[in-house]
């Protein structure tokens, strides 16, 4: 024989002027979550829901939903880039379209050689996102732009300031903010 056993419930309203003991669960049934109480914070600590949980590295974490579908997301998308040769190299992975940039970041992950110094931007603006940065392994630029605007998808260069890359890597991230118009 199964035996049932059952957790307080209650409204929204009623768990957040509630004050329950510490290890205590209690089923918000207006949100359908749970919250966890440590006996002295009113209204416990609401678990996360699955939807809410950003599970991979471009995942879009949505902020503001819609009633009719509208909504902002954020995003971040990283890409790795061998630099091996040539004074230019173009990121497999574009900034998306209809999108605002809030910046592109970069790490060296293994020490650039033959360029004395790098650049980081797009095509009509080579520094856009970072000119003269460091070769060294694990130096940093967090790439800070605006915001701005992107209407079409747009290619990240990674170029050089002067002599040709013989070697290196770098980690690009585009950190975007995506706004979708009402789907009905």
């Amino acid at each position: 024989m199964s035996v049932q056993v059952k957790r307080r419930r209650d409204t929204a309203a009623n768990v957040a002027a509630y004050t329950g003991a510490q290890g205590e669960l209690i089923i918000d049934t207006t949100n359908n979550r749970v919250t966890i109480h440590d006996g002295a914070t009113p209204g416990g600590w609401p678990a996360a829901k699955l939807s809410e949980v950003v599970t991979g590295n471009a995942a879009l974490t949505p902020i503001a939903l819609g009633a009719n579908g509208a909504a902002i997301k954020f995003q971040v998308i990283e890409q790795t880039v061998a630099l091996s040769s040539g004074t230019s190299v173009t990121a497999g992975i574009q900034i998306p379209a209809n999108c605002i940039v809030l910046g592109v970041g970069c790490r060296v992950l293994t020490a650039i050689t033959g360029a004395p110094a790098f650049n980081v931007g797009t095509s009509g603006n080579a520094t856009q996102f970072g000119g003269t940065l460091g070769v060294a392994a694990g130096s940093t630029n967090y790439g800070v732009v605006g915001p701005y605007g992107s209407y079409s998808a747009t290619n990240i260069l990674v170029a050089s300031t002067g002599a040709a890359f013989t070697g290196g890597q770098v980690r690009l991230s585009f950190h975007l903010l995506l706004i979708n118009p009402p789907t009905s």
